[in-house]
């Protein structure tokens, strides 16, 4: 049975995770990192940077989704900061409060395409964006995003 693509260690709430954008990346990718799903978090730092300076990935409602495909990754995943201080990732309407990281294999195209358009999706909806900034801890994060990207959350252990 495949992971699902964001479990709570997955999350961190109201977190002072850095200035810029590199450093929310890095935590991001950290978590991935220690979640097993990247054998080399530095690597996807980079892919997600170096896909970072191409175009920003800030989007309206304070809201970025830095995303990258990497060689170190090993399973389709999203990582999440809701961040105690915003970081510019050159959105429209100001600094991000609310960071998606997507991590996706090498030659996980369509996975990876598939996960940001749900999401994408998910987050114009403002009620959508209110309950992540509410959700009281990760589990609700865990639960609203797995059934806004159509995946059922992974049962408590």
């Amino acid at each position: 049975m495949s992971q699902p693509i964001i479990t709570p260690e997955l999350v961190l709430l109201d977190a002072d995770a850095g200035a810029d954008s590199a450093a929310v990346v890095t935590a991001l990718a950290d978590l991935v990192g220690a979640a097993g799903r990247s054998s080399d978090p530095a690597v996807l730092v980079a892919a997600a940077m170096e896909r970072e300076q191409k175009s920003a990935t800030g989007l309206p409602g304070r809201i970025a989704i830095p995303h990258a495909r990497a060689e170190s990754v090993t399973a389709a995943t999203l990582a999440m900061a809701r961040l105690s201080r915003p970081v510019d990732f050159g959105g429209p309407d100001g600094d991000a409060d609310i960071v998606f990281l997507i991590a996706a294999p090498a030659g996980a195209a369509a996975a990876h395409m598939k996960v940001l358009s749900s999401l994408a999706r998910a987050l114009v909806r403002p009620d959508f964006v209110q309950a992540l900034r509410d959700a009281p801890d990760a589990d609700a994060v865990v639960a609203l995003v797995a059934d806004a990207v159509g995946e059922a959350p992974a049962a408590p252990a």
